[in-house]
């Protein structure tokens, strides 16, 4: 046998005594972090005055929920609304569930045509049900809590698209805008107002926000179109 084919063998042989004995180790492979998902009782207190679910009775069903998809038959909505802009009055609170013709029944103020549409435009009719029923003077504020338990905030104003988001671990005022696509393109405005049991205050950017502000479910985000 030639030196040149000698050789190979040789160290084939080595690596493999090398291996067996443990002299060469594994090489480890990193783990990918795991993403923790909130509990009950995390949701709990995200969402404050939450029961233990959002359910109606026991014959609400269970219904898979898309925080940026379309409501439909056995969503259950848990939400405040408030009127008034300066000393507001809280004039509904409680949870309800959409029925098989897409209506909301909000209590005896009225039933919302919510089936169908996103979580936007359902604020806005559960808003004009109450401006319908004599509630005209004032701002009227619909503050959506949550959906089949998952908490959620709003962000709309100069933004590419107003929507809801759930509510995630840690999260900040500017990091919500952000997973919403930020401000439309060209703004050059700045200013946030934040909604919290009808209450708005205002910051002069995201940053202010930042620090002063801990978002929690039922917050609407408005980023200001001319500030």
């Amino acid at each position: 046998m030639t030196r040149a084919l000698l050789a190979p063998l040789v160290f084939a042989a080595t690596l493999c005594a090398l291996c067996s004995c443990g002299l060469i180790q594994k090489i480890p492979v990193p783990k990918l972090p795991k993403i923790s998902f909130p509990s009950r009782n995390t949701v709990a207190k995200l969402v404050p005055g939450m029961a233990e679910t959002d359910k109606m009775d026991a014959e609400d069903p269970d219904v898979p929920f898309n925080s940026r998809g379309t409501l439909g038959f056995g969503h259950t909505i848990r939400l405040e609304v408030y009127e008034g802009a300066r000393s507001p009055d809280r004039i509904y609170r409680g949870i309800a569930m959409v029925n098989a013709e897409g209506l909301l029944p909000l209590a005896d103020v009225g039933t919302a045509r919510v089936g169908g549409q996103r979580l936007p435009q359902a604020a806005d009719s559960i808003a004009a049900v109450f401006r319908v029923a004599g509630r005209n003077t004032r701002p009227i504020t619909v503050q959506i809590i949550s959906v089949e338990n998952t908490p959620v905030v709003s962000i709309n104003g100069d933004v590419r698209e107003a929507e809801f988001i759930p509510v995630f671990k840690d999260m900040s005022v500017q990091q919500a805008v952000t997973v919403t696509g930020g401000r439309k393109p060209g703004s050059t405005s700045r200013g946030v107002y934040i909604s919290r049991q009808g209450l708005r205050q205002f910051f002069t950017s995201l940053e202010a926000a930042n620090d002063k502000w801990t978002p929690q479910a039922g917050d609407i985000i408005t980023l200001s179109p001319d500030i």
